[in-house]
């Protein structure tokens, strides 16, 4: 069937538009992810990432066709082409984290106030990228408008017939052909899996050539400024041989919990807890999302900083975890969460897989026996996990063999909801508080029950969280893997042991981060750490300098060294510096105050951890 004059037209910029914006964020990916060459991937792939996108215009267009009686539906298409170009735009500044394309209504899922939020959002992703594919927007605006009201085409012509059929006839075949390439279904680029095929697949040995080639760089340090930690007297023969009992709290900054000074928190808890503690009051993650940050605290070490090496797109980075390491030394391992584990396939990971005992909640969504009214539906109540937690340990009890049990609540994780109640009217900070307020009853539940079945009288509770939470606090800043700002990594870190702690509870002011975790928990139950982890033991006040990364909307590396943070932004090239000791807000950068030699070589060993950590990431399946 052949189109209308206004229907190829408007098919002609639409697609031609949809190649562009693919290209470009196609090169934003590329440019920003070291070791790539984006110019050998524009011209073919520009193509095949908007195959589907040629069809579904045919079709869409073929149809409208059959409307075209009414002659105001060009001035339809001209308002079409505006409304969808800018839901591209905002889909573009979004790309990074959510790593699709169909994007329409995820604003309520990142808890934005749709308006003033996501234009914040929105201001604060421009990059060059995405300015050009605003002024070229802008350009078939025009354009369009022209043709539509002036009746003149203007430098682009609509595609003959002859030219639609072609490339009719060719986007399909490429389509089928890109059904039948071997990528898993969990390749994160879900609308493009040939560009992630090729960028994680088959440039694998090429980043591991680049990371062999890789000069080392020493470590130039951030400040001149000598720091050092006083080393916590303790008594290992207290805790020798007990079980641990392991809580990582879903989205929970420092800052919003009473320990961080917070008023409206409602995790009543850990004010109680802390009470009767150790409590690590400067602690980070190493990575502001879940996946990374859990990862990184298991091994005690980081799973690569690039898509090639990260559960994100292929669960190929491997390590001997603390489960591991308790697991051979008699311990029986566990794992529960509310919420499947499929996000970033990260059931998938080698640390996770060797877990002895999972408990998640396919079996109980499949069969419908949860009770939950609200909220995703990947997700139970935490009553229903916390009934298996117990139900499991007392069967490891009988046994009589100690345990290594972790427990991953999630209701306070984006869209902040409670099983229970609708909150979806409330603003996007009110319904986190609600859901703390979910989650403190629930906790207190949970510790009261160890309380009540005596499991407090030989064990170690520790509870932490996985990474922090925006809300704005910085602008741009609403959710939490796009910055390495403190309220994104500072989060709570306490160890609680009935009889020993709640004589002598104590707040520590080393700074510590995820990546200590590991050698901790082993040195308190008497077990020899694993060799290759390269966290220390947070006891004995050392800290080394540590990568941080975040491979979200922006793309930040970094290093924190004691309270000193230094990172940069990789396309924009702007740096950050601070000072976290005598400015906790970071509201002072003192990246100007770096002579040009110190950034230069913080640049240059920052990239060599990229190339390291990548190289190590890459081969750690072959190490096995």
């Amino acid at each position: 069937m052949k189109l209308s004059t206004n229907s190829r037209y408007f098919l002609t910029i639409s697609y031609i538009f949809m190649l562009f914006f693919k290209v470009l964020l196609a090169g934003q990916h590329l440019y920003s992810v070291p070791n790539h060459h984006p110019i050998l991937f524009f011209p073919p792939l520009s193509l095949i990432l908007a195959a589907a996108d040629f069809i579904v215009l045919f079709i869409f267009f073929m149809i409208f066709d059959l409307l075209n009686k009414f002659k105001s539906l060009i001035r339809f298409y001209w308002i079409l082409f505006v409304i969808a170009g800018a839901f591209l735009l905002y889909d573009f500044a979004i790309f990074q984290y959510f790593r699709g394309f169909d994007n329409l209504g995820l604003g309520y899922f990142m808890a934005f106030d749709l308006i003033s939020d996501a234009v914040a959002y929105f201001l604060f992703s421009l990059n060059p990228f995405l300015d050009i594919l605003i002024l070229f927007w802008l350009f078939l605006v025009i354009l369009a408008f022209f043709f539509v009201f002036k009746r003149k085409s203007c430098l682009i012509k609509p595609f003959s017939d002859r030219v639609i059929a072609i490339l009719l006839a060719v986007n399909i075949v490429f389509c089928i052909g890109t059904a039948f390439l071997p990528f898993e279904e969990t390749v994160g680029l879900e609308k493009s899996p040939v560009f992630e095929y090729f960028s994680t697949r088959i440039l694998g040995s090429y980043y591991l050539d680049v990371n062999k080639e890789a000069e080392k760089v020493q470590y130039p340090g951030i400040s001149d400024e000598d720091e050092s930690f006083p080393k916590i007297d303790f008594d290992y023969s207290q805790t020798k041989g007990k079980n641990v009992i392991f809580v990582i709290l879903e989205s929970t900054a420092y800052e919003r919990t009473p320990l961080g000074g917070d008023d409206r928190s409602h995790l009543a808890f850990l004010t109680d807890l802390s009470k009767k503690s150790i409590s690590f009051v400067s602690h980070r993650t190493v990575f502001p999302a879940t996946t990374r940050s859990v990862l990184s605290l298991f091994c005690s070490d980081i799973p690569g900083t690039d898509y090639a090496s990260i559960t994100k797109t292929d669960a190929v980075f491997d390590c001997v975890s603390i489960f591991d390491v308790f697991r051979k030394n008699g311990y029986a391992t566990s794992f529960f969460s509310p919420v499947l584990l499929d996000f970033d396939n990260f059931g998938n990971a080698g640390p996770v897989k060797r877990i002895e005992y999972i408990f998640e909640p396919s079996e109980v969504i499949k069969n419908r026996t949860f009770k939950r009214k609200f909220g995703t539906a990947t997700a139970i109540e935490e009553e229903v996990v916390q009934e298996h937690f117990f139900k499991h340990i007392q069967e490891v009890k009988l046994q009589n063999k100690p345990f290594f049990a972790l427990y991953f609540p999630y209701w306070t994780h984006a869209p902040y909801e409670v099983p229970f109640e609708d909150t979806s009217k409330l603003h996007s900070l009110e319904r986190y508080y609600k859901s703390q307020e979910y989650l403190n009853e629930k906790m207190k539940e949970f510790l009261n029950r160890l309380e009540e079945e005596n499991l407090l009288e030989n064990s170690i509770v520790v509870v932490t969280t996985d990474h922090g939470e925006g809300f704005g606090r910085k602008v741009g800043n609403f959710i939490h893997p796009n910055y390495l700002w403190d309220e994104n990594l500072h989060i709570p870190f306490l160890i609680y042991i009935k009889g020993v702690t709640d004589n002598l509870p104590e707040t520590v002011i080393n700074p510590t981060t995820v990546l200590d975790v590991a050698p901790t928990i082993t040195k308190l139950v008497g077990i020899e750490p694993e060799k290759s982890w390269s966290g220390n033991n947070m006891f004995d006040g050392i800290t080394n300098p540590v990568f941080i990364y975040t491979r979200a909307m922006n793309l930040h590396s970094g290093i924190l060294d004691g309270n000193h943070k230094f990172f940069f932004n990789h396309v924009t090239g702007e740096n950050y510096y601070f000072d976290l000791k005598t400015d906790p807000t970071e509201s002072n950068n003192l990246a100007d105050t770096l002579d040009d030699n110190k950034l230069k070589q913080l640049r240059k060993y920052i990239e060599y951890k990229n190339f390291e950590l990548n190289r190590k990431a890459v081969t750690s399946t072959e190490k096995e």
